[in-house]
């Protein structure tokens, strides 16, 4: 959106790019050698450092909670879907088709070759709801990106979000300390996004309290933080499961730490002394080059790579990934974007169209 490249929010552009440069570097680095799906080509040297750049997603959710935050200012829910929709829908779908052409040109053992109603589900943003895979193995943190915007929306169109936000994330916290400790329901933690919700409503309240910052929101920061740590915990042994390694116990929940900790520094202190353009156009980057590296990545290890080049293999895949992500960004978003805001305006509906007051 326009107005999250105002110029305090520049940090936050370079930031994402930057996580998504170690979730890049935590698929490449550390599971590609584990999990085989790089054709038994791998960088086992840097696990032992990149086996903690999970933590990058940690740092999107975080973003993500204020970014939405800002974005839902002075909007109607209305408003609000579409510039979500125009947002994701078309850089999602193209990406999506990329990584489809490439897994049939170049199969990846271990991962299925795309179908046709797997490629058609991809057009509903979230494929399991037609009963079908994710292209990517990526796409599981857009399908909770998703569900939170919906919370969102369905708080702006009963017109609670802006006057009863401090509720709702008091609410979100003890429903999701409550189901991972007690409840142990699998549709109360998607619905909910209780593993992570913690990143996401500390994003959130942290924009709130740069705004105004006072007893309540130190207090909603210092809870939305302590559930973040205590949830990195809840999650970890899915790592263990997935990939037999166990992180030091204080490690874990230092990425918790320090993701919130990363965001709370890109968003109070002055913009980095980098051209906005640069800035805004780095950050631009990071949603396809997500979307794109993981499984194109595998791919292209897999046909391409030895032991002995894998390096060189490397660097010009991230150079390709980084050349692709520029043309959607900037040759793809931009007018489907506008087109979709432009028809959007045919179908807006009055009871999801009233502005509410901050």
């Amino acid at each position: 959106m326009q107005r999250t490249t105002a110029p305090r929010l520049y940090n936050l552009d370079l930031l994402r790019l930057v996580s998504a440069a170690t979730v890049l570097c935590f698929h490449y680095g550390f599971r590609m050698a584990i999990s085989g799906e790089g054709g038994g080509v791998g960088f086992p040297e840097l696990a032992p450092v990149t086996m903690w750049f999970d933590a990058g997603l940690l740092v999107f959710f975080v973003i993500s909670g204020y970014v939405i935050a800002l974005s839902a200012e002075g909007r109607s829910a209305f408003d609000f879907a579409v510039g979500r929709f125009a947002r994701l829908w078309p850089t999602f779908v193209v990406c999506a088709t990329v990584t489809a052409l490439v897994l049939l040109a170049w199969p990846v053992p271990g991962i299925p070759r795309p179908t046709l109603p797997q490629w058609l589900a991809q057009f509903v943003l979230i494929s399991r709801l037609a009963g079908q895979p994710f292209m990517d193995g990526a796409y599981w943190t857009i399908a909770y990106e998703i569900i939170f915007y919906s919370w969102v929306f369905l708080l702006l169109a009963a017109g609670w979000f802006h006057k009863g936000w401090r509720i709702a994330v008091l609410a979100w916290l003890a429903i999701s300390a409550g189901n991972e400790f007690f409840l142990h329901s699998e549709a109360v933690t998607k619905l909910f996004i209780t593993e992570y919700s913690g990143f996401f409503a500390f994003g959130l309240v942290l924009f709130h309290a740069r705004q105004r910052f006072d007893r309540r929101a130190a207090a909603l920061l210092a809870l939305a933080l302590a559930w973040g740590v205590a949830s990195t915990y809840v999650v970890e042994p899915r790592m263990v499961e997935q990939y037999g390694v166990h992180r030091a116990f204080w490690g874990v929940g230092l990425t918790g730490i320090a993701a919130t900790g990363l965001v709370t520094l890109a968003a109070v202190l002055p913009a980095l002394p980098i051209r906005p353009a640069l800035a805004y156009g780095l950050g631009a980057l990071t949603y396809p080059l997500y979307l794109l590296h993981q499984h194109i990545g595998y791919a292209v290890f897999t046909r391409f790579a030895t032991p002995q080049n894998r390096w060189l293999v490397a660097g010009l895949l991230v150079a390709a990934l980084l050349l692709a992500a520029w043309l959607i960004a900037t040759l793809v978003e931009p007018p489907a974007r506008r087109a979709i805001v432009t028809a959007s305006r045919r179908l807006k509906l009055p009871v999801f169209s009233r502005r509410h007051p901050a």
